[in-house]
């Protein structure tokens, strides 16, 4: 008979197979890279660091409105708001909501969201490198597992400490442009098992894990559908055609599952896409792509690359020499790419698929660095769409990924070479891994400034506007350009307050035609109006930019409305006497069909997942 003694010693046994001490060890080492989150204040003045913040302020407040999926963004342009989320792709930002609801302050969220992004990421390369590794040595467990280990947890801690993916977190504080490093390897691990094992029973929970991983970072950022959907097409081919080089393994299955998987990511994030494409059109796309934004200013030297200079200034010099921030590539991954090199030319001492896995790694990471340099501007001259990356490098978060896992399968093979005994590979986890993380931690420093109030409401949108007219963005519809809004004022005020995005102190009406008065009026997240006193029929102007999807209802009845020049804004006649105006931002043809593309593939992920598995 089992004593208590004994059923707690089995139930441990459980929980140590379960648990991977050398993943813990990555991300224990990767808290090093967290640190600056932990400390009071936050890095506002970072270059995106207030819209990292001011866009989570904006996004809850259309949550709480009641708009699930939100499209508006209520304080921009100096409160004329702005389809900011037809543009942003929202998972990040929903991600830093459920911190929110959780009870966390907009600063704390994004700040918890990062760290998310961060782990997810580490963890995800880890488990990629292994599947890689014991899967090239026929699926079963390799005579020396910690060789693996040790792969897995270098090229985490790689792909933690790599210098540009801690100028996008501390220096840009892009919140979503981070979060996509979360996603890349967890879509390749996705679409790497969907090939390898093809039609084998399971197939139908791959092929779902596989779409909802290339629909979560397609939802995660607008710059992955230019940078990573083509990343992941060549990686795709290279592994089909891997496959078709043995005669044993060509079969239909695996380039069929792919396609499958391919078009099915692109159909669950149609309620975003969709807009995207028919709506985008809808905005005046010369703010995004001339001046700051103009990539021809945006091309790395070459000698960027190797630079030991950090800084916390902006891509501000179009020859390159004197940019305020850092492009280098990090000393560690340079050297990992010089002995790759060198393991190429001992080719047959490397098995036919970590042989492909390194040319693949190494020439997609050579390419990549060769676009991002001036070099490559007829490339980006001759293919127009490229200017929405506004800056080529940007593409140095995919070289961070190729270039962390291209480390993991080096440092596997020196490994395997010369660590034969568990102390000897034990060493080498903590030596390699401290020299990895060290060789970056300088870095890890963030300039910090106080949490203020004003720093999580539409203060924090209107300062910034005032700081930075040029980057006022305006729709179509918009004749004259604008720098004030009737609402400006309001935000100066010293006794301005809101509560979560909802007040009564901004100017949302204004009588342009007739008398009259307003009583009263709010503004909430997706939502404006209130109350107007007319002597006679009146013309009322709604303090927002037009926008397709904008409702207006007068006491109740939705009435047709209009758009006022210069500035593009919403009017509507009302007769005389008290009526009550509410204008809510609504669905469009284009969300409707996008939304019910996503919700048909929300329903085949499920079905794929529920497949009988026999």
């Amino acid at each position: 008979m089992k004593t208590e003694t004994d059923v707690w010693d089995a139930l441990w046994r459980r929980v140590r197979m379960r648990v991977d001490p050398y993943l813990l060890l990555l991300l224990g080492l990767s808290l090093f890279a967290l640190s600056p989150l932990t400390a009071p204040g936050y890095f506002y003045e970072a270059h995106d660091g207030r819209h990292s913040v001011f866009y989570l302020l904006m996004f809850d407040a259309s949550i709480r409105d009641g708009a699930l999926w939100p499209r508006w963004a209520m304080h921009h342009i100096q409160g004329y708001g702005y389809p900011t989320f037809i543009l942003q792709a929202p998972l990040g930002f929903y991600l830093g909501e459920l911190f929110i609801l959780l009870g966390a302050g907009y600063t704390l969220a994004a700040k918890l969201t990062w760290a998310v992004g961060f782990l997810a990421g580490a963890w995800g390369i880890y488990r990629l490198l292994c599947h890689w590794l014991e899967s090239s040595l026929g699926g079963e467990r390799p005579a020396n597992q910690m060789a693996v280990r040790l792969a897995g947890v270098v090229a985490g801690l790689l792909y933690v400490y790599a210098p540009y993916h801690l100028v996008d977190i501390y220096v840009r504080a892009a919140l979503n442009d981070s979060l996509l490093l979360g996603w890349f390897p967890w879509v390749f691990l996705a679409f790497d098992r969907l090939i390898a094992l093809g039609d084998a029973p399971g197939w139908p929970r791959r092929l779902a894990l596989a779409i909802l991983a290339l629909g979560g970072v397609l939802l995660t950022h607008t710059f992955a559908l230019l940078s990573f959907l083509p990343l992941l097409m060549t990686f795709v081919l290279f592994r089909l055609g891997m496959l078709w080089l043995s005669p044993a393994n060509r079969k239909l299955a695996p380039f069929l599952l792919a396609g499958a998987a391919g078009v099915g990511g692109l159909l669950l994030t149609g309620t975003f896409l969709l807009p995207l494409l028919a709506e985008g059109p809808y905005l005046q796309q010369q703010v995004y792509v001339t001046n700051t934004y103009d990539f021809r200013n945006h091309f790395i030297q070459l000698g960027q690359y190797f630079s030991p200079f950090w800084g916390y200034g902006y891509s501000d010099d179009p020859q390159g020499a004197n940019d305020g921030m850092s492009f280098q590539v990090g000393l560690v991954p340079l050297v990992m790419m010089f002995v790759s090199v060198t393991l190429l030319w001992r080719r047959k001492e490397l098995g036919r698929e970590t042989l492909g896995l390194l040319v693949y790694l190494l020439a997609v990471t050579v390419g990549l660095l060769f676009v991002m340099t001036p070099w490559a501007a007829p490339l980006w001259e001759a293919f127009p769409p490229l200017a929405v990356i506004q800056f080529p490098w940007r593409l140095l978060a995919l070289v961070v990924f190729t270039s962390s896992a291209l480390g993991g399968l080096v440092v596997w093979r020196l490994a395997s070479d010369y660590m034969s005994y568990s102390e000897e590979a034990r060493g080498g986890v903590l030596v390699l891994g401290l020299l990895v993380a060290f060789a970056s931690y300088s870095y890890v420093y963030a300039q910090l400034q106080p949490v203020e109030p004003w720093r999580e409401d539409g203060r924090a949108v209107y300062r910034f506007e005032e700081e930075h007219p040029d980057m006022i963005a305006y729709t179509q519809w918009v004749q004259e350009p604008f720098t004030q809004s009737p609402m400006s004022p309001d935000y100066a005020a010293e006794d301005y307050r809101e509560d979560y995005s909802e007040n009564g102190r901004l100017t949302r009406l204004s009588i342009v035609q007739g008398s009259g008065e307003v009583v009263s009026q709010y503004s909430r997240g997706s939502s404006a109006g209130g109350v107007v006193r007319l002597d006679g029929p009146a013309t009322v102007r709604i303090h927002l930019l037009y926008f397709p999807g904008w409702q207006v209802w007068v006491d109740g009845m939705l009435v047709p409305h209009r758009v006022s020049d210069p500035y593009g804004l919403i009017e509507v006649d009302v007769p005389a006497g008290e009526h009550r105006i509410d204008v809510r931002m609504g669905a469009t043809p284009a969300r409707r069909l996008g939304t019910l593309l996503s919700w048909g593939m929300v329903l085949v992920v499920l079905g794929l997942w529920w497949w009988p598995r026999q």
